[in-house]
C-alpha cells in the first residue's frame, strides 16, 4: 500500500484542454483524479512556454469555463501538478472514458521531458471485465449525473466516473 491506497484500488482521470485535438494543436488545462474511496484532486496548469503559440478555442472555454487569465493567476507549475498527481494516484490503477486523456497526460509528460507515469486504461474496458451490462452501466452512469450534474469540469467529470464504478461495484455485492 502506498499513500494510503489499497492495492488495486481504481482512480479515474480527466483532462480539460486548451482546445480538441480537431481545432489546433491542444495541451492540458486542468487534470483531475477521483479514487473510488471517495477522495479527489483537482489542478488548474500553468501553461509551459512550449505551448504558448498552440491553439486554444473559445468554445473549448465555454464549455470548461477555464480563461487563459485563470490559468496565469491560478494554475500551478506543470512539474508540481505532475508529481502531486503522481503522488496522489500511488498504486491505483487509473482509468478514463476517452483516449484524449492519455493524449493530455503524454503532452504533460514531453513538455516536461518526462516519462509516463502510469498507463491509462479504458473504463469501458473495466466494465466488460467485470461483467457489467449496458442497462446496469446506463442505470449507474443515469444516477451518477443525478447526483453531480456539472459537466465538464475535470474534477466534477472525474467524480461522476468514479461513482459510477463505485455504484457497479456496489451493485456486484448487492
Amino acid at each position: 500500500m502506498a499513500n494510503g491506497n489499497p492495492a488495486g484500488a481504481l482512480a479515474v482521470i480527466d483532462f480539460e484542454a486548451s482546445c480538441l485535438p480537431e481545432h489546433g494543436q491542444s495541451y492540458p488545462i486542468e487534470v483531475a483524479v477521483a479514487r473510488i474511496d471517495g477522495e479527489n484532486r483537482a489542478w488548474l496548469i500553468r501553461p509551459l512556454r512550449a505551448w504558448e503559440h498552440w491553439d486554444w478555442s473559445q468554445e473549448a472555454e465555454a464549455l470548461h469555463g477555464i480563461s487563459r487569465a485563470m490559468l496565469d493567476c491560478d494554475g500551478l507549475p506543470a512539474s508540481q501538478v505532475l508529481a502531486e498527481m503522481i503522488e496522489f494516484v500511488g498504486d491505483c490503477a487509473v482509468y478514463s472514458d476517452a483516449e484524449l486523456d492519455e493524449y493530455w497526460l503524454e503532452v504533460l509528460c514531453q513538455g516536461l521531458a518526462a516519462a509516463l507515469p502510469f498507463p491509462i486504461r479504458y473504463l469501458g474496458e473495466w466494465m466488460v471485465e467485470h461483467g457489467f451490462t449496458r442497462p446496469q452501466v446506463v442505470a449507474a452512469l443515469e444516477e451518477a449525473k443525478t447526483r453531480l450534474p456539472k459537466e465538464h469540469l475535470a474534477r466534477e467529470d472525474a467524480k461522476r466516473l468514479a461513482m459510477v464504478v463505485r455504484l457497479l461495484m456496489e451493485s456486484e455485492t448487492a
